[in-house]
């Protein structure tokens, strides 16, 4: 995504697209971007929070390979599962709204309240539980698919 895509906020975008003829579809695409690279925002996040990629190697327990993570932080992997972004959202202890935003970046959809597992996710996010193995004890309790 183009950093000037990033700066914007969501309802400005939406707005310039309301007010967007067809004929400016080229302009729109150059002006604000729609290619996404996966390194770039790990990266950036990572950066910007002081994490390094054997921290969240460590966090993510086993539940994602080694060298899935670093092919999805350096950028050599691309298009994670929904449940992958969820364990990276974890690992790298993003809160719920973060989480909810790197879903949507990644073209996933948002945790859902009105659907149990994501709910029992959200709940431990919003709680500070940032141990998969709690979030699966949980989830299991409530016969929810664990990761």
């Amino acid at each position: 995504m183009s950093t000037n895509m990033m700066q914007q906020p969501t309802t400005s975008l939406l707005n310039i697209l309301k007010e967007t003829p067809i004929n400016d579809i080229d302009e729109f695409v150059a002006e604000y971007g729609v290619e996404f690279n996966t390194s770039d925002f790990f990266s950036n996040y990572m950066y910007k929070h002081n994490i390094k990629s054997s921290d969240i190697v460590k966090k993510c327990q086993g539940y994602l390979s080694k060298s899935y993570i670093y092919d999805l932080l350096n950028g050599t992997k691309k298009n994670p599962s929904r449940d992958n972004v969820i364990l990276l959202c974890i690992a790298f202890q993003m809160d719920l709204k973060t989480t909810r935003r790197t879903l949507e970046i990644f073209g996933h959809r948002e945790l859902y309240p009105k659907d149990s597992r994501d709910a029992i996710i959200a709940i431990c996010i919003n709680n500070g539980i940032y141990s998969i193995e709690e979030i699966n004890d949980r989830l299991f309790e409530h016969n929810e698919p664990t990761f």
